[in-house]
């Protein structure tokens, strides 16, 4: 991977950057976790901004839930902070218990990433990872750039390559509320649809039991659009950690970056989000952890916003019986790239 003088140069304090289509749709980006801190819809009744950010730099730089962040170098859990891969034990950083969350104590929402802006409507991040950062092998180079379209989506690509062997799972963690982000409404109010047969249940740490349960007959069932609250922490699935925070794994063929692998739809049923991703999995985050947040226009609480996180399992390092298509291992010096599309329609 070829990266400009601009992006090598270490830039020490954040940026804001805006993009914006013909259409008046608008979204405001920050170098600080490569982070999607607002989008603004142009809707008849007005602007509505759908995704939750905090009200300035100071307050992104304290929060701890990720908002619309760039996630790496792996999403999810970990479990015990440990993996084997090529028969050598890594221990990396522990920020969840003793489980390594997000990529650790000092992930890639914390960075300073460089940035390029080529057009009013594309920018782009790029990060270098040391070899050993939070305990992982190999240098490791991103990049990830935001595009808005001219028909509203925005696509966020991912490209990436290591020095050694391992393991890579990144993916965004924008809460989305399409009521708006100052609304009073909160997810469970959110009509979804997911093309998942499967799902993986989880222990009260979040981490995958190993099963790969069926979505039938479960309140995990989002096959057809429902309510999300309509079955909410209706089970102890969902009990063990307060609502929705679990993988679904794509149905064969979906995830090819073209077809809608899951759709939002706002209360009033005025604006919806359509995701497309060539990533064989996503997680559902009900915000069941936005405890007294700073945010934009309103302190954001439990279940304010809704995060659609397309990635590897959790801790697949930890189980290769799931086959290469998740396990998310990058092999050394090969170049890979990743996609998600968020289409939005008002």
């Amino acid at each position: 991977m070829r990266f400009t003088q601009e992006q090598r140069h270490a830039i020490r304090s954040p940026k804001v950057i805006a993009l914006t289509n013909q259409n008046g749709m608008k979204v405001l980006l920050t170098s600080l976790g490569a982070s999607w801190v607002s989008c603004i819809l142009p809707l008849p009744s007005g602007k509505r901004d759908v995704v939750l950010g905090s009200p300035n730099m100071a307050k992104q730089m304290e929060q701890g839930v990720y908002l619309g962040a760039t996630i790496g170098r792996v999403a999810n859990r970990i479990c015990g902070s440990r993996f084997t891969l090529n028969g050598h034990q890594y221990t990396v950083s522990n920020n969840q218990n003793i489980h390594c969350l997000h990529g650790g104590k000092s992930n890639f929402s914390y960075r300073i990433w460089g940035i390029i802006q080529p057009s009013p409507s594309k920018a782009v991040f790029s990060l270098v990872s040391p070899a050993g950062d939070q305990g992982f092998p190999g240098t490791l180079l991103v990049e990830v750039s935001y595009e808005l379209t001219e028909d509203n989506q925005v696509v966020i690509d991912y490209k990436y390559q290591s020095t050694e062997d391992c393991p890579v799972n990144l993916t965004n963690h924008t809460y989305f509320n399409l009521a708006g982000e100052d609304s009073a409404r909160t997810v469970f109010e959110h009509d979804l649809q997911i093309a998942a047969d499967t799902f993986l249940p989880t222990t009260a740490e979040g981490l995958p039991t190993g099963e790969w349960r069926d979505v039938t007959d479960t309140n995990f069932d989002f096959r057809a659009s429902k309510r999300i609250g309509r079955d909410f922490l209706q089970d102890d699935v969902q009990a063990a950690v307060g609502g929705y925070d679990h993988t679904f794994i794509f149905n064969s063929g979906m995830a090819d970056g073209l077809q809608t692998v899951a759709t939002l739809g706002a209360p009033d049923g005025d604006v919806q989000m359509k995701i497309s991703t060539t990533m064989p999995a996503m997680q559902l985050y009900s915000g069941n952890q936005l405890f007294a947040i700073a945010g934009k226009s309103q302190t954001y609480t439990a279940y304010s916003g809704v995060a659609l996180e397309t990635q590897f399992p959790p801790d697949a390092v930890n189980h290769p019986e799931w086959g290469d298509l998740y396990t998310g291992i990058a092999e050394s010096q090969r170049i890979y790239s990743s996609q998600t599309r968020y289409q939005f329609i008002f």
